[in-house]
């Protein structure tokens, strides 16, 4: 396994890129707020780490892990009602929170993947 290949840390970049699609997915909920026919894009991609965390987990009874059972593709946005800017702007703000926090995990352990190859901390 190579370092940098760490389960690990390939699902907390990957949680990133999940984010990342949230928030402008959210930016665009919130640039349509005015326009009449536009429907509000579903931002919910949690269901995209669900499943790439389920693929990882061992499980000793097939009920421990449920996947979804929605209909739409996981990951990709959905049409739904008009844009409410009031849960746009809580939802922006709790989707900011979990980057920022993933993003703090990640430097977290590149910094202690630093500290164990040259055997220095900062």
């Amino acid at each position: 396994m190579k370092i940098f290949e760490l389960p690990n840390i390939q699902l907390l970049k990957k949680s990133l890129d999940v984010y990342s699609r949230q928030h402008e997915a959210i930016a665009q909920n919130i640039a349509h707020a005015n326009d009449d026919d536009y429907k509000r894009v579903k931002t919910d991609f949690g269901d995209v780490l669900k499943k790439d965390l389920s693929r990882r987990l061992k499980v000793t009874d097939p009920r421990h892990i449920v996947e979804s059972t929605s209909p739409e593709p996981h990951g990709l946005p959905t049409k739904e009602a008009k844009v409410d800017m009031s849960q746009e702007m809580g939802e922006l703000a709790v989707n900011q929170i979990k980057y920022d926090f993933v993003a703090r995990n990640l430097t977290r352990n590149y910094q202690m993947l630093n500290t164990g190859i040259t055997g220095r901390s900062r």
